[in-house]
């Protein structure tokens, strides 16, 4: 686990995104909106909380098929 990435700027952009993501997500789903916006707000809130999770365990550097800048 890389204990130095929540502190850094990049770290903290990505933690501030999924903490916004989450918030939509509740708002949606509080507001009785279409479910499509629910389930739009809940893929936005998986996949930021997955490339968290991959920055935090360093699986960036082992998987290199994917052009992470990109990413």
């Amino acid at each position: 686990v890389d204990r130095a990435f929540p502190r850094s700027a990049r770290g903290a952009l990505k933690i501030a995104r999924t903490l916004v993501a989450l918030a939509a997500l509740i708002c949606f789903a509080a507001s009785g909106a279409h479910e499509a916006y629910t389930a739009l707000a809940g893929m936005e809130t998986a996949i930021t909380v997955l490339f968290l999770l991959l920055y935090l365990l360093r699986l960036d550097k082992r998987m290199r098929c994917l052009f992470w800048p990109l990413a």
